[in-house]
Formats: structure tokens, sequence, C-alpha cells
């Protein structure tokens, strides 16, 4: 199939593969914190998603599931620092409902 364009899986799943494998290095190498672990591999497929919304027919649907990807590793990565996971998740939440409002109500 050479000359067919890949369309948001295939991109996906290698990124999900790399930043699996940079979680298997960081795990090697010693570093195990549970909450950077989950969240690589969570951020960078939901900044792909919002990234691929902006070239995507159905772009609303990938915004808000790339958000609420973002939203869930960034909450996961911002625990160490904030000390509360159900705080990060909560404001993740309502970020999350507030920009899919704002995107269903507006006309393509």
């Amino acid at each position: 199939m050479i000359g067919r364009r890949t369309g948001y899986g295939g991109y996906a799943l290698a990124l999900l593969l790399v930043s699996i494998g940079v979680d298997g290095v960081l795990a090697s190498t010693g570093y195990t914190s549970p909450f950077l672990l989950m969240s690589i591999p969570l951020l960078s497929l939901g900044v792909y998603t919002i990234l691929f919304s902006a070239v995507a027919r159905d772009w609303r649907y990938y915004l808000v599931w790339g958000l609420i990807l973002s939203s869930i590793g960034a909450s996961l990565i911002l625990t160490p620092a904030t000390g509360n996971l159900m705080l990060n998740l909560s404001v993740s939440l309502i970020i999350i409902v507030l920009v899919g409002v704002i995107v269903s109500r507006k006309r393509s």
C-alpha cells in the first residue's frame, strides 16, 4: 500500500508505543514515579489528538477527546506538585466540560 496516507490511528499507535518505550527507559533507570509513568502516554496521545483535530473532518470529536486525555495526564503529572490528585482531576473535569459545551455550541 505505497502512497496510502496514514490517518489518526497509525500515528497515534506509533506515538503510544514510543511513549511506552520512554516509560520503559525511565523505569529501567530507577525512576518509578507512577504518576509520571502514567502521564507520559496520556499527555502525548492527548496533545497529538488535539493537534490532529485541526485537520480532521470531525474536529470537535478529536478536540474533546484530546482534551480529556491531556487533562488526565496533566492531573497525574501535577500530583507531586499539588499533593492532591482529586483536586487536579476536579479542575480538569471542569475545564473539559466548559470546553465541551463551548465547542458543541459553535457551528461548523
